[in-house]
């Protein structure tokens, strides 16, 4: 009996031991391996991986090698540098690599095992001069950024701080007669606003810092950074004379890529999704559309565990947005890209919110739940409108803007956008000036748009009123 409890307890230590061994990718029957292919892990890296300024002011070129454990579960630990570029760079390697979490585990005999792994992650300069304390962007005579300044027709300096944010006024020179010209200064704002944030799992907005610069008819241009609370970042985006401009990313809290959007042609924007564990979410492009057509063209979609959905543009869509600050999950068929027969969208308890009817994307008919209401609707959403429409909304502006004595006396133009909410009555509120001019015409931007209270429509989303954050851009023009 003695000797039988000796060989249970031996069994029972000896078996952790080997639930714990570690094997190299030669030992196992399948390698641990990204989830959806190692081309959507080097598409994440390229994404996320951040040049540290220091190393984009040395034009550092090179790969950092790194060692790491993907264990049975499919999760990374213990990464380290086996092959180092520069300190800063080896940090960043590490930093990136274990954001990356949608591994499947190698499998011995069938079972999943811990297996240790290489990888090297790349850096290179960008197109950028950096030097301490300035960045140069150097563009040609079309307007398109050359890393060549020989074939630069104009540059952008900018003062930076050693993370190579933005901290000066950039400076706008033109080449003439083999020399450059200081032709003017940028408008740098650095300010506290709120933006709508779509994680789902995180509040509908959040209060973030940004920093922005502005041309002289106070458009957004060139880079905008925004930051969370605790200094993360929040969004890196890019203007030109107002517009989005190149490519823009969002951010998770933990610093990886939630989002990236690349400006096409014809106003249209291609979205890269990504889901918290670094696995490739969603591939669409969103366009114009004409009301009551979708605006959302869906290439590819796959869940947390990489299980694909759509593929090019077919199959049956699963997506996880906000309604209320509820977790809202919305499928149907997709083909050829578009939403296709009934969609529908229930609450995490299961509860059904809305079934809609769509044929080769445009919408037929929608019918929404409220409780022991139903609601039947002939579009999705409208978005909130003055009264009379925009030529009312021009008219009414134009008749009760009253030109500030010293904006007018010291020729101070240009074009304030006020932000504010239109409540489910149409009422308005939470006034904010997100892009001012000077603090006389702004107030009066502030004053006449606090004055259109009531003279508003609200939005309609799924047959009933909600609250929506509008944007209104006021135009100061002397003759």
């Amino acid at each position: 009996m003695r000797t039988c409890l000796k060989a249970v307890c031996l069994l029972l230590l000896l078996t952790p031991a080997r639930a714990q061994q570690l094997y190299k990718e030669f030992e196992v029957d399948s390698a641990a391996r990204p989830r959806g292919g190692f081309a959507l892990l080097e598409r994440f890296l390229d994404v996320n991986r951040r040049m540290p300024y220091a190393a984009e002011v040395s034009r550092v070129q090179g790969r950092v090698i790194l060692s790491a454990i993907v264990g049975p579960g499919g999760e990374v630990s213990e990464v380290s540098v086996l092959r180092g570029l520069r300190p800063d760079c080896d940090r960043e390697a590490v930093r990136v690599f274990k954001l990356f979490r949608a591994w499947q585990p190698a499998l011995k005999d069938g079972k999943p095992v811990r297996q240790q792994l290489t990888y090297h992650v790349r850096f290179a300069p960008g197109p950028l001069k950096a030097e301490p304390g300035q960045t140069t962007a150097f563009y040609n005579k079309d307007g398109f950024q050359t890393p060549d300044s020989t074939q630069a027709g104009f540059k952008i300096v900018t003062p930076v701080d050693s993370t190579g944010i933005p901290n000066g006024t950039p400076v706008f020179f033109t080449a003439e007669n083999g020399k450059w010209q200081r032709t003017f200064e940028y408008i740098l704002e650095k300010k506290t606003i709120a933006r709508y944030n779509d994680d789902p799992d995180a509040p509908d907005s959040i209060q973030v810092t940004s920093i922005r610069s502005s041309n002289l008819l106070y458009q957004s241009d060139g880079p905008c950074y925004s930051f969370y609370p605790d200094g993360a970042l929040f969004a890196q985006e890019h203007f030109s004379a107002g517009k989005p401009a190149g490519q823009a990313k969002y951010y998770y809290p933990n610093g990886m890529v939630r989002r990236l959007e690349e400006t096409l042609a014809d106003d249209q924007i291609r979205e890269w999704h990504w889901h918290p564990n670094g696995q490739l979410a969603r591939v669409s492009v969103r366009k114009p559309a004409a009301p009551g057509a979708s605006s959302l063209v869906l290439l590819n979609l796959w869940d947390a565990a990489g299980k694909p959905l759509v593929t090019e543009g077919n199959g049956t869509a699963r997506m996880v947005s906000k309604q209320n600050s509820r977790l809202l999950e919305e499928t149907g068929r997709v083909k050829d890209g578009e939403k296709e027969g009934v969609w529908e969208g229930r609450f995490a308890d299961g509860g059904l919110f809305y079934r809609e009817n769509y044929q080769a994307g445009k919408f037929l008919s929608g019918m929404a739940y409220y409780g022991t209401d139903s609601v039947a609707y002939g579009e999705p959403e409208r978005n909130p409108e003055f009264k009379g429409g925009m030529n009312s909304l021009g008219q009414f502006l134009a008749s009760n803007i009253r030109y500030p004595e010293f904006a007018s006396k010291n020729r101070i133009q240009g074009r304030v956008v006020i932000s504010f909410v239109v409540c489910e009555d149409g009422s308005l509120c939470n006034y904010e000036v997100i892009q001012g001019v000077h603090s006389t015409v702004d107030r009066e931007a502030l004053r006449v748009v606090k004055a259109s209270n009531g003279k508003w429509k609200p939005g309609i989303q799924r047959g009933k009123p909600v609250r929506v954050r509008h944007r209104l851009p006021v135009n100061f023009q002397l003759n």
